[in-house]
């Protein structure tokens, strides 16, 4: 049975209002936070400590760690310390990334030649591939820059990224990697520091 003008049209307002709900899905404000007094234009080397990993997959963390130091080079924003020669000092060290303490952010800095220190930790890291018709993946990345002089936050944010595209959701197919999803989160973080 064909269907009546008023059927497509009512089919029409349904396709909309599923495609408007679906690309609004996991679109939440990041919370984010600018210490305003800091000078950023000062810091000019820069050290990424391994990021936390607080999820089940074991390495994410370290795949994390290696597009977020990518990333950052591409900025080309700061003079990076070797990510190999902060692995050394931190085990040497036995430093643990997710506690340290204002002295030894700044006897690391000193160690490093590091003016500010970047932490990271993966909340989540899903690539969502249990079960259903498409892919739904989701990161969730908690990044800051720490100052090696004092220890104080100058900037951190909480974001996060997931869900199957609208195609993936419509059709089963196509979406997105978590570390793709990783990867676009922290480039337009990081976007903040372009010089």
């Amino acid at each position: 049975m064909p269907l009546t003008r008023e059927d497509a049209r009512m089919h029409r307002a349904q396709t909309l209002l599923l495609v408007a709900a679906l690309a609004a899905a996991g679109c939440g404000a990041p919370a984010r936070y600018l210490n305003r007094s800091a000078d950023l234009s000062g810091i000019s080397t820069v050290a990424v400590l391994p990021f936390e990993n607080v999820t089940t997959d074991k390495l994410c963390a370290e795949r994390v760690h290696k597009i977020f130091v990518t990333e950052l080079l591409a900025r080309d924003a700061f003079k990076v310390v070797e990510p190999g020669l902060v692995a050394r000092v931190v085990r040497r060290d036995q430093l643990d990334p997710a506690a340290l303490s204002p002295e030894e952010i700044k006897r690391t800095g000193q160690a490093l030649g590091a003016q500010a220190f970047f932490l990271g930790a993966v909340l989540e890291y899903d690539e969502g591939r249990s079960g259903g018709y498409a892919p739904s993946p989701r990161v969730k990345l908690l990044l800051r820059l720490v100052d090696a002089e004092t220890g104080a936050t100058v900037w951190s944010v909480s974001r996060e990224r997931g869900g199957a595209t609208v195609s993936a959701r419509l059709f089963g197919i196509g979406g997105h990697p978590a570390s793709s999803l990783a990867e676009e989160l922290i480039r337009e973080e990081l976007a903040l520091f372009a010089r």
